[in-house]
């Protein structure tokens, strides 16, 4: 099937029939796209992988002339590309457990309640479609929630945990903001925002006197479901337990396009009496944007600087270099918050919960309506 992912022409082929339909529903919302010209094959069918593998360092990266090979815990996944370095196909294979009784034991564990095969979806947006970006010459990603205001982007970024997806559920859901993305945003050289469709992770505490919230999220669970949730939040804590649920069931407006981006807030919080806002210089939203997102994906950088040095070992040419990729998102991120509103939001340390969101939602709503 044709997608545009991020505005990537994108030829979907599954083959896999344990997960096919839930990876099928959770991207359903993507464009889809009749043009066949200069498209991306995505596929979980090796049988065409025919990439000579000439090193292997470490025992998790595997190296060709034209493919980047990584195996993941969760997924492994080949990017080839032509001799021209131009990204041509993707290799996925989900890593899962064939016996049943580990695959539940493993959902009981995990704090979303969910196994390997049932959370295909976002294991394929954070390890394909978001990497997928990273060979493309005019795209960036930003760590960042976002939503859109009268067709304006606005992002709010930061590190995790700063409260982005707080903020973002109370302006989509109380103030019927239309969702833009929940944790990785891409953005192009045309200052122009794509949607992320990856499913909305809301964990326990967003849910602290969010009735509206509660009641969407009770309806997504069932009595086992339940049971989980209650185990989880009072073993390990509110910051322990989530689900995912689609931003169309979660939301009632979802933005269906990109959008031009007009506001970039970054979350930080320091010692200060009071929430409070200063203008951001670009060369320095740059570099915390960036700084972001080589933390949030280390563990692909990491891949890359291993291609690197078994390209450098084997007398070769990499396909591309860690500093190269650095080197780009920091020119696109350059072009795409260009004459933007760029603001730092400060937090105070220990500032409760429900005042951070009351406080910082007003400043940004006073921001975005100047």
């Amino acid at each position: 099937m044709m997608y545009s992912f991020f505005g990537i022409s994108s030829n979907l082929e599954i083959i896999n029939k344990n997960y096919s339909k839930i990876l099928i529903k959770e991207l359903e919302c993507y464009e889809t796209n009749d043009n066949s010209s200069s498209t991306i094959l995505i596929t979980d069918d090796w049988s065409n992988f025919n990439e000579e593998i000439i090193s292997i360092n470490p025992s998790i990266h595997l190296y060709g002339t034209n493919v980047i090979y990584i195996k993941n815990k969760l997924l492994n996944v080949a990017f080839v590309f032509s001799k021209k370095k131009k990204l041509t196909t993707v290799y996925f294979k989900l890593n899962y457990e064939n016996n049943r009784f580990r695959r539940n034991l493993r959902k009981w564990l995990n704090m979303q309640f969910t196994n390997r095969i049932e959370n295909i979806g976002q294991i394929f947006h954070e390890l394909v479609l978001v990497p997928l970006t990273f060979f493309q010459d005019n795209l960036v990603p930003i760590h960042a929630a976002g939503f859109s205001s009268l067709n304006k982007g606005i992002l709010l970024g930061g590190t995790g945990g700063v409260g982005k997806t707080s903020i973002e559920i109370d302006f989509c859901l109380n103030n019927k903001m239309s969702f833009l993305t929940d944790d990785i945003a891409i953005g192009d050289v045309n200052g122009d925002v794509y949607p992320n469709y990856n499913w909305p992770k809301i964990y326990g505490y967003n849910l602290l006197g969010n009735k509206l919230l509660i009641d969407k999220m009770s309806k997504t669970k069932s009595f086992l479901s339940s049971i989980h949730w209650f185990l989880h939040k009072n073993v390990f804590g509110l910051n322990k337990v989530r689900r995912k649920i689609s931003s169309f069931d979660l939301y009632d407006n979802v933005v269906l396009k990109s959008v031009h981006l007009d506001h970039y807030f970054i979350l930080n919080k320091k010692i200060c009496d009071v929430v409070n806002f200063v203008e951001l210089d670009l060369n320095k939203a740059v570099k915390m944007t960036v700084e972001i997102i080589i933390s949030e994906y280390s563990d692909f950088l990491n891949h890359i600087s291993w291609h690197e040095f078994n390209a450098l070992s084997n007398n070769l040419d990499a396909i591309i270099t860690k500093k190269e990729l650095e080197e780009k998102w920091s020119k696109n991120l350059y072009k795409l918050l260009n004459n933007k509103k760029i603001i730092l939001l400060n937090i105070p340390l220990n500032i409760s919960h429900p005042k951070f969101k009351k406080q910082v939602k007003s400043l940004i709503q006073s921001r975005i309506n100047q």
